[in-house]
């Protein structure tokens, strides 16, 4: 196997362990700040939309354009 293709299979690896931890992260903070009586899909909009915001700032971080016509 080539060290290109083996690197990217390290990559992905990699990558799934890091989004298991920011969405453990982000299932904390978004229990720090949403009340226990929440209401229909408010929690799981939350959580995403902080995912969303979490690989935004990571890929800005790596200087990765993720969305053109998104400017932070």
């Amino acid at each position: 196997m080539g060290a290109i293709k083996q690197t990217h299979i390290v990559a992905k690896e990699i990558a799934d362990d890091i989004i298991k931890e920011i969405y453990k992260q982000c299932e904390w903070q978004i229990g720090q700040f949403l009340p226990d009586n929440i209401e229909g899909n408010e929690y799981n909009e939350a959580h995403s939309y902080m995912m969303r915001t979490v690989a935004r700032h990571i890929a800005n971080k790596l200087d990765v354009t993720t969305n053109k016509y998104y400017d932070e």
